[in-house]
């Protein structure tokens, strides 16, 4: 058995919107805008949200999801379930904290 030599291993892939999304985090939390101005960005950001979910939407074509079949729906169905409900057991258990 022969060990892979260090040029055989592959550099890490880091998605940049992560970290860019990071930066943005760090720099709302600092507060240095107006709140005016952050409620302007979350609405466009909302906006553009919707656009980019309507984009994939509309280039999603039923023959396609025929073409699956359906266990991918079965699939699709219990994960949003599973994130309906933790999401709203989440929610609801930090709510409890919080007002303990």
């Amino acid at each position: 058995m022969t060990s892979g030599s260090d040029s055989d291993k592959r550099p890490i892939t880091i998605p940049w919107f992560a970290l860019g999304f990071l930066a943005m985090a760090g720099f709302n939390s600092l507060s240095w805008l107006p709140q005016a101005w952050v409620a302007q960005l979350i609405a466009l950001d909302n906006l553009l949200l919707a656009m980019a979910m309507g984009a994939l939407g509309l280039t999603t074509h039923v023959s396609a999801i025929r073409k699956a079949g359906s266990k991918p729906m079965v699939l699709a169905t219990a994960l949003f379930a599973w994130l309906l409900i933790g999401g709203t057991l989440i929610n609801s258990g930090i709510g409890y904290l919080i007002r303990s």
